[in-house]
């Protein structure tokens, strides 16, 4: 499994991890805090132990651990590393009832295009592909400006639905850390396959694009920089 970091491909000042789980690139983001830094989704089957390794050959103190949303293929090693690290877990109020409940909150595809794909990650997800239970520390309810504060981290929450109905990202700087309500393909931002609601999805859409941040950093592909 290849992976590449900020240091062998430089964005802007995101601090990014990207490597290959399974068919599709999955990237951690980490950002620094005053009493700690911030661990940004946690990676999917595989990815544990490179990941760990990664934290500790750079030095990272991990106090929190943000949730961009709830699917497997971002929490799934958020019991683990809360554990490792001793680490507070942030999510958002509306994902919480679809931690290792994929179901709860069905996918529709984009276009026709995905409709088998979607099928098959229903299937797998709902029924097999779990990750493992945890408890949220830090509930998110909506754009929060005050709550990274209080644990000494300088960006906003901006809520992104669509993806899940609890997706939300964090706005620091001139970069965007949007989860999946963009993923990355041939280097370029482009909307997920699936969505809960495909009119949330796009509605997050105008809302990135009218915050027009100069780099985007998705769940999914090397962070890059963004054309509103």
């Amino acid at each position: 499994m290849k992976y590449q970091d900020y240091k062998d491909k430089p964005i802007g000042d995101i601090i990014y991890l990207t490597g290959l789980a399974g068919d599709a690139p999955v990237s951690n983001y980490i950002i620094r805090g005053t009493e700690g830094d911030m661990l940004v989704d946690t990676g999917f089957t595989g990815t544990y132990k490179p990941l760990l390794r990664w934290i500790r050959e750079n030095g990272f103190n991990i106090t929190d651990i943000f949730l961009t949303h709830a699917h497997p293929d971002h929490d799934w090693n958020a019991a683990r590393l809360k554990k490792q690290f001793g680490a507070r877990i942030w999510l958002n109020r509306k994902d919480v009832s679809l931690i290792r409940n994929f179901s709860s909150q069905p996918q529709h595809p984009l276009d026709e295009r995905f409709i088998k794909r979607v099928k098959k990650i229903t299937f797998w997800t709902g029924t097999i592909v779990k990750s493992k239970g945890y408890q949220p520390d830090v509930i998110i309810n909506g754009d929060d400006s005050e709550t990274p504060r209080k644990y000494g981290y300088d960006f906003d929450i901006v809520e992104l639905p669509g993806h899940t109905l609890g997706s939300m990202g964090i706005l620091k700087g001139d970069a965007l850390y949007c989860g999946d309500a963009y993923v990355i393909f041939n280097g370029e931002p482009t909307l997920p396959m699936h969505a809960t609601s495909l009119e949330l999805m796009r509605a997050s859409e105008e809302r990135i694009r009218t915050i027009a941040p100069r780099y985007i950093a998705c769940g999914h592909g090397i962070p890059t920089e963004f054309s509103a």
